[in-house]
């Protein structure tokens, strides 16, 4: 039987195949959050300009922190908004994937394991 280092070792690097496993394409990610945006048009005979009107839209747009205090948001066409939703869940997931891959190869490195065929 297998010391219990070697045993932890080996769960380790086989959770860690697991949730490589699990990974969505990474082609296919965003980072970002989907906003909706309704926008009046400015003319005061248009419908728009009507108490309790929401104005013009739906429009979708992703909105990233490109650095402290900075946003970018790019438009995302009504047929793609649904695309967009999954590539942005697909980016959480991976994230949270990865931080739990760091996690174990943290463990694996506190055991010397890290390095040797993992």
């Amino acid at each position: 039987m297998r010391p219990k280092k070697a045993r932890l070792a080996v769960a380790g690097q086989r959770g860690r195949e697991r949730l490589l496993r699990q990974l969505p394409d990474l082609r296919q990610i965003l980072r970002g959050s989907l906003m909706t945006r309704y926008r009046r048009c400015g003319r005061s005979n248009c419908h728009c300009a009507q108490k309790g009107h929401p104005g013009h839209g739906p429009a979708y747009y992703l909105k990233v922190t490109v650095a402290p205090g900075r946003t970018l948001q790019i438009y995302v066409p009504k047929e793609r908004k649904d695309a967009a939703q999954s590539f942005i869940q697909n980016y959480r997931l991976t994230h949270r994937k990865l931080e739990k891959i760091s996690a174990l190869n943290q463990a694996l490195l506190k055991k010397g394991k890290l390095f040797k065929g993992g």
